[in-house]
């Protein structure tokens, strides 16, 4: 077989990764740094620990250790806690979907009740399949389109009647913090509060968005790929320490292998990277996302707006298209333009585009940029070439910025 008839394909796929300019929510740009073991041989092994003699006996299960890559773990588990006020961190878990699954397999049991977020309303597709399949019985919450926040007296009596025992608020679609605090007011102290930070993580750690622990959550996961800009994995953090130490047991215990040591190093380095830069990082995020909503508003364009009264509190910004056309049509002429965006259908509101600013954000774009992109995206809408154009504007912004790079 000769392999290069596969790899010259994804070598020509990597070459337009580099000239598409991505507006996506859902992916980053990682740092070289975090990246520079991603290839390293050391990705063959699994990583267990290490005392200082480079052994690792589990008594009587022994295996080749890695200390350097420990202490790197130990100082990015550190500065998560701190970053997030936790007082466990697990980073073991290999993407979003196992992470929110390894939440809610070590904090509740099979027959609890666990209540979620209807895709309607912007919550993950997979959360209410995974609880169908590992004996969890299941409610969606109630979710206000108009406040873009959750009706917290019928998510309350709802919450109470099913005799739900977790509230897993796994929301991908959303522009500003959610009404978290009187949503633990209203459910009461018993009650388990997972927050799914997948979108909002680099947020969170930026100090920009809320605090999910100081508002009333018991347990934050997510992946690490969107405003944390990691490697393709996910992560688990616990207020409280007795919780946590009873779900890291189980998580530790029977609910992962190997974490993937190349993927593990990339995602410590990046958590460090966020230590050190991710306060003005996140701060320019939410300044782009807004920026490049009123550019667009200012030429005319319907996007929804926060609850707040700005276009955004994160990273993303929510163009409608029912006045643009097809948005098969739109997203071709956007694609042939070198463009890559989302569309979806939520919050009862019509098809809409859910752009993204964290990757643009750390290739170093900011608001004169942002007035770029927003001509970028009209041009497109009505059909101009300007694939050329587009590929030069995104060939100067290769580089990682808030990076270790």
């Amino acid at each position: 077989m000769n392999i290069d008839q596969f790899y010259s394909k994804i070598r020509a796929e990597e070459k337009r990764n580099e000239e598409f300019l991505h507006l996506t929510a859902n992916e980053p740009l990682m740092s070289e740094t975090a990246r520079a073991f991603m290839s390293s041989k050391i990705a063959d092994r699994y990583f267990m620990g290490a005392e200082e003699d480079s052994k690792v006996d589990l008594g009587p299960f022994t295996a080749i250790g890695f200390p350097g890559v420990a202490s790197l773990i130990e100082a990015a588990e550190d500065v998560a806690k701190e970053m997030l006020g936790a007082h466990i961190v697990n980073l073991n878990c290999l993407s979003g979907v196992h992470a929110m699954m390894c939440a809610i397999l070590s904090t509740t049991e099979p027959g609890d009740v666990v209540m979620t977020v209807h895709h309607d309303h912007g919550g993950h597709f997979a959360t209410k399949g995974i609880l169908d399949r590992v004996g969890r019985k299941h409610v969606f919450a109630e979710y206000d389109f108009e406040t873009l926040s959750f009706d917290v007296g019928k998510l309350a009596k709802k919450f109470k009647e099913s005799g739900a025992k977790a509230f897993y608020m796994d929301v991908s679609y959303y522009l500003n913090p959610h009404n978290l605090r009187e949503i633990r007011q209203a459910l009461g102290e018993k009650a388990i509060i997972i927050y799914d930070a997948s979108h909002t993580m680099g947020l969170i750690m930026g100090q920009t968005f809320q605090n999910p622990f100081a508002e009333g959550a018991d347990v934050i996961c997510a992946n690490t790929h969107k405003t944390l800009p990691g490697p393709h994995k996910g992560m688990i953090a616990f207020k409280d320490e007795k919780l946590g130490v009873r779900a890291n047991k189980i998580i530790n215990s029977c609910l992962f292998s190997s974490p993937i040591t190349h993927h593990l190093i990339a995602l410590a380095t990046t958590i460090l990277e966020m230590k050190e830069f991710g306060q003005e990082y996140a701060r320019q995020i939410i300044s782009n996302s807004n920026a490049l909503a009123q550019a667009l508003s200012d030429k005319g364009y319907s996007l929804r707006k926060a609850n707040t009264g700005r276009f955004s509190e994160n990273h993303q910004a929510h163009v409608f298209t029912a006045e643009l056309g097809d948005y098969k049509q739109l997203y071709s002429q956007l694609f042939s333009n070198n463009i890559t965006v989302n569309f979806d259908d939520l919050f009862d509101k019509g098809i809409f585009i859910r752009l993204g600013t964290q990757e643009i954000t750390r290739r170093g774009m900011k608001e004169a940029e942002m007035q770029v992109i927003a001509g970028f995206l009209e041009r497109s809408f009505k059909g101009e070439n300007i694939q050329q154009e587009v590929t030069d504007f995104v060939a100067k912004f290769q580089k990682a910025q808030y990076s270790f790079d």
